[in-house]
C-alpha cells in the first residue's frame, strides 16, 4: 500500500490503527515513568506486567502493519522491540526516547488516511 491511493475504507482502517496505537503507547509511558518510583519486589513485578504488556502492543503493530502494509507500523514494532530491551535493563530514559520515536512513527503513518478523511467530512 506504500505510495498507493488509500481508499476510505483503508483510510478508516488506518485511522483507527493510529489511534489506537497512539494511546497505547502513551500509556506505554506513562506505566514506564511509574517504574521510577519502584523498588525490589515490586519493581520486578510491575517489569514483568510492563513487558508482558509491550509484547501484546508489538503483536498489535504487526497486525496493523500486515493489514495496511505501511512501513512506518514496523518502524515502530521495532522501537517498541528496543524499548523493551531497553526496559530488561532498566534503562527507562532511553526506553521512553524508543516510545517517542514509535508515536512518530504511528502518526506519520496516520497523517496522510487523516488528511483523505477530513477532505471527505468523515472526520
Amino acid at each position: 500500500m506504500e505510495g498507493s491511493s488509500f481508499d476510505t475504507r483503508k483510510a478508516i482502517i488506518c485511522f483507527q490503527y493510529v489511534e489506537r496505537i497512539k494511546s497505547e503507547l502513551i500509556i506505554a509511558v506513562k506505566l514506564l515513568e511509574k517504574l521510577n518510583e519502584l523498588k525490589g519486589d515490586e519493581l520486578a513485578g510491575a517489569e514483568k506486567i510492563m513487558l508482558s504488556f509491550l509484547d501484546a502492543l508489538a503483536g498489535e503493530v504487526t497486525i496493523a502493519h500486515g493489514v495496511l502494509g505501511l512501513r512506518n507500523f514496523e518502524e515502530a514494532r521495532m522501537k517498541i522491540l528496543d524499548a523493551t530491551e531497553k526496559i530488561r535493563s532498566q534503562d527507562y530514559l532511553e526506553a521512553t526516547n524508543n516510545f517517542s520515536k514509535a508515536i512518530s512513527s504511528i502518526t506519520t503513518s496516520g497523517s496522510r488516511a487523516m488528511q483523505m478523511l477530513k477532505e471527505k467530512n468523515l472526520l
